[in-house]
């Protein structure tokens, strides 16, 4: 997974608040979501980014638990563990409430995913870091079903064309 560089937009005027709305909106929805709904949103947006993703068959009996499993490479050599959690908007979480799912990661030697509507701590992002967490707060999460058309409509699409001055050499004889 990438650090999500796609996501930086430069928009101005009209287009950012557009956006910013669309991003709102999409939040909003988001957290009128069950937790089975919530992680049924990321399973088919990580398989929309072309992503493997294996659930976990066993009912999660804590929020430690791992949820699923991404294999990021062709043989499956590394697996990066998923886990999802759905807060009330404007929640943040802790690095203390990251141990289990992290501890859950390190005796797995893995990397872990952490996906949520909320947002982060410094500590907490500090911890993932340490851990080999990757964090998905609820703004990345709603720039991420953007980018890959996720529960979202196209409204219009512009496309501006100009030569490639490349593509003469070829039948230049």
């Amino acid at each position: 997974m990438n650090e999500h560089n796609e996501l930086n937009f430069n928009f101005t005027g009209d287009e950012a608040s557009d956006y910013e709305n669309l991003v709102s909106q999409i939040l909003t929805r988001v957290s009128e979501l069950s937790q089975a709904g919530f992680e049924q949103l990321i399973t088919d947006l990580l398989i929309r980014m072309g992503y493997e993703v294996y659930k976990n068959a066993k009912r999660r009996l804590s929020s430690s638990a791992i949820q699923g499993i991404i294999i990021e490479d062709g043989p499956g050599y590394k697996p990066i563990y998923i886990q999802t959690r759905k807060l009330e908007r404007g929640s943040i979480i802790t690095s203390w409430s990251m141990q289990n799912f992290g501890d859950a990661v390190t005796r797995k030697a893995g990397r872990g995913l952490l996906v949520t509507n909320a947002n982060f701590s410094k500590p907490a992002q500090d911890y993932a870091k340490e851990k080999h967490i990757i964090l998905i707060d609820g703004n990345i999460l709603a720039r991420l079903m953007i980018v890959h058309n996720f529960c979202v409509n196209i409204k219009e699409v512009v496309e501006i064309k100009s030569i490639d001055p490349n593509a003469f050499k070829d039948y230049e004889i």
